[in-house]
């Protein structure tokens, strides 16, 4: 069996949090006095809440993670509505190496008259399944980031091309990605979004997959709210990108578009200097195909979301769009 983590509920009520490959036998080592030393008092205890993880030391990072957090939060967890049990049919399996071939020979063959002899295989091998793990990834947000949700219909990027700027005329994307978003923002993304947010990104591609959060290239109106947030709380805001577990998985802020100059009203000594320039605030971590085509991969997203997530939420309460406890 995989490892998991879980969360018992003692005799006097409180949560005791744990790592195993057999939750359920691990609660009866508990309840016989052989579990840790804080539930020999406190028995018996029952199997409140479960989570798979990748392997061992995801385990022990999951685990350390939700000790810290206050008994509220645990309690999220135990008492919120589980996820309902899709028909194993409809639930989300990972994708096939058809999902990567198809991507790939489209980028061969970007043609419409190509494309509508294959939408079928497009629909089946790639837009069904991101659909299925837009549905999975939003069930586990509900119990960790309430505010934030995924939709098949809105969340899964479109895969035609917007060409009537471009000298690229290609009429369709050679990738698949979804967003997750925050419930009061809009979906949009980007300068022509309106009222957009900060989320989580995910994008399959036969040479790039990779998952991501943040915001990217705001309005300008947006992006200055963001930055004199940044510039009110600098303490807070590097204490968010320096965090161990959060460096370690992103190093830092992507630099794809920064300003060669600090913006107008800032001054160059500012604590905040090194984050005034960027135009866009995101991370984001490369994934292997076997990750990105893993039939857990909704567990491997949530768990990098998670990590993500003071940051996201950071941005989201600069332009007004708070956290939320429950749906």
């Amino acid at each position: 069996m995989g490892w998991h983590v879980y969360l018992a509920r003692c005799r006097d009520g409180s949560l005791y949090t744990g790592i195993s490959t057999d939750p359920p036998e691990r609660i009866r080592a508990h309840n016989a006095g052989h579990g840790a030393s804080y539930t020999r008092s406190r028995r018996p205890v029952v199997l409140a809440w479960t989570e798979p993880a990748a392997s061992r030391s995801a385990a022990l990072r999951r685990e350390a993670e939700i000790k810290r957090w206050p008994r509220a939060g645990k309690l999220r967890l135990v008492e919120a509505p589980k996820p309902r049990n899709p028909n194993p049919a409809e639930a989300f399996q990972g994708f096939r190496p058809a999902a990567l071939d198809f991507l790939r020979r489209l980028r061969r063959r970007n043609r419409r008259d190509w494309f509508e002899r294959h939408k079928a295989e497009y629909l089946e091998e790639v837009r069904r399944p991101l659909s299925q793990l837009v549905e999975e990834v939003d069930a586990r947000l509900g119990l960790v980031a309430p505010e934030f949700v995924g939709d098949p219909k809105r969340s899964v990027f479109r895969i035609h091309r917007d060409v009537r700027f471009s000298k690229d005329k290609s009429p369709y994307k050679t990738h698949a990605a979804c967003w997750f978003y925050h419930r009061d923002a809009g979906r949009g993304v980007g300068r022509e979004a309106q009222r957009g947010g900060a989320g989580f990104y995910f994008h399959l591609a036969p040479d790039e997959c990779f998952l991501g959060g943040g915001i990217w290239r705001p309005p300008r109106p947006d992006l200055e709210l963001i930055r004199q947030s940044i510039a009110d709380e600098p303490r807070q805001f590097g204490g968010i990108l320096s965090a161990p577990a959060f460096k370690r998985r992103f190093h830092q802020l992507d630099r794809e578009d920064d300003l060669r100059r600090l913006p107008r009203g800032y001054a160059a000594d500012s604590p905040a200097a090194p984050w005034l320039r960027h135009q866009s605030l995101v991370v984001s971590r490369r994934m292997t195909p076997g990750e990105a085509t893993s039939p857990r991969l909704a567990d491997l997203l949530l768990r990098d979301y998670t990590r993500i997530l003071p940051l996201v939420r950071f941005l989201n309460q600069a332009l007004g769009l708070p956290p939320a406890e429950r749906r």
